[in-house]
């Protein structure tokens, strides 16, 4: 509209000047409705009463005492840009009066049997310039509409974004963190007598620690080169069991119960039960540590059900450290992301975390063979 308008106005001006007598009068009176335009041209605002007044005002008297209609055009150019702006009713009502009736009615007063039938060609110009200018005025609105609502979308998939990664940094962090802690404690509740076992959970310790390094990274990279996503692999539900593993090997005692096919397991399923297993494995440490603990991944065909069971802490759980992570309901955000859910609760004197998915019907194979 900044630079449309006012070239419309430049041709309109060109056009009085093709069908009036060349006056000095009339060229000041057009170059003076052409100062709104151009100013707006320059991206200076202009206020709707000056447009009233230099747009629609000046050509109405070019009109009357120059004998030039063709200025009119002018005028219903004004009619338009108001309409299409919709800063004043007062000003768009008052334009499109003037510039559909009282103008072309001026004009026709001094032969009406010759002009007359301008009126009638005025005033449905002037109706449909101005239904122009309104469907103009809805599109700017929609166009701003369109774009605010762009930004609160991307404010709320930024905002998706940075949880997905506090959790995956929770999870990964949390886990590694646990299994460090487990592997130094025993390194140095046996360093004195058994200094070979003492190493070898140090080095484990090391490797967890190495391990989550490397996955901070891998995710820290992802706000840096989104693109290459897909670069570094990300757990599924096959995992399950090398988590199991790593855990039994800090001295955690669990054991894993597996049936069905957990390769066939879609990547953002599995990706979600490996998480709540790392997350329930940790909390098992924090607030039940030596606790038995036991995990069943169960793929029944049309769903993948998780739990992680543990029974009463044999050990004193340490005392709370500030606000607490994510926990569960990171847990059920990670789970509900891919439609499943999650329960928790006390069982037998401990706690059971519970989780089902669906799984797609690609996945969905039927494997009644268990392994321990």
């Amino acid at each position: 509209m900044g630079l449309a308008f006012p070239v419309a106005a430049l041709v309109a001006a060109l056009l009085v000047f093709a069908t009036s007598p060349f006056e000095a009068g009339l060229v000041i009176g057009v170059i003076a409705a052409l100062v709104p335009w151009a100013l707006l041209a320059g991206d200076v605002r202009v206020g709707p009463w000056i447009m009233l007044v230099a747009g629609v005002g000046i050509p109405g008297v070019l009109v009357a005492v120059y004998d030039a209609p063709g200025a009119n055009f002018l005028a219903l150019l004004a009619v338009a840009w108001l309409a299409a702006r919709g800063e004043s009713l007062a000003a768009e009502v008052t334009a499109a009066v003037a510039a559909s009736i009282v103008i072309p009615l001026v004009f026709a007063a001094g032969d009406w049997d010759e002009d007359g039938e301008a009126v009638v060609y005025f005033a449905t110009g002037g109706l449909i310039v101005w239904c122009i200018g309104r469907i103009l005025r809805r599109e700017r609105r929609l166009v701003v509409a369109l774009t605010e609502a762009q930004d609160r979308l991307a404010a709320a998939a930024s905002a998706a974004e940075r949880q997905r990664i506090a959790r995956d940094v929770h999870d990964v962090v949390g886990h590694s963190l646990t299994v460090m802690l487990l592997n130094v404690s025993g390194a140095r509740r046996v360093l004195s007598r058994d200094p070979a076992a003492a190493a070898e959970a140090l080095d484990r310790a090391e490797q967890a620690g190495r391990g989550s390094l490397q996955s901070v990274r891998a995710i820290v990279g992802l706000l840096r080169t989104p693109d290459e996503a897909g670069a570094e692999p990300r757990p599924g539900a096959v995992d399950i069991v090398a988590l199991v593993d790593t855990a039994t090997a800090a001295g955690l005692p669990v054991r894993a119960e597996v049936a069905g096919d957990l390769d066939a397991i879609d990547p953002y399923v599995g990706l979600a039960a490996y998480r709540l297993v790392q997350e329930a494995l940790a909390n098992v440490e924090h607030h039940a540590p030596g606790s038995d603990v036991m995990v069943r991944v169960v793929n029944d065909n049309d769903r993948l059900n998780v739990s992680v069971c543990n029974g009463p802490a044999r050990d004193t759980p340490p005392p709370p450290a500030g606000r607490g992570g994510t926990g569960l309901e990171g847990m059920r955000q990670r789970v509900g992301a891919v439609g499943g859910t999650v329960t928790a609760g006390p069982e037998g004197g401990g706690w059971m975390v519970d989780g089902s998915i669906p799984l797609p019907r690609t996945a969905a194979r039927p494997q009644p063979e268990a392994r321990a």
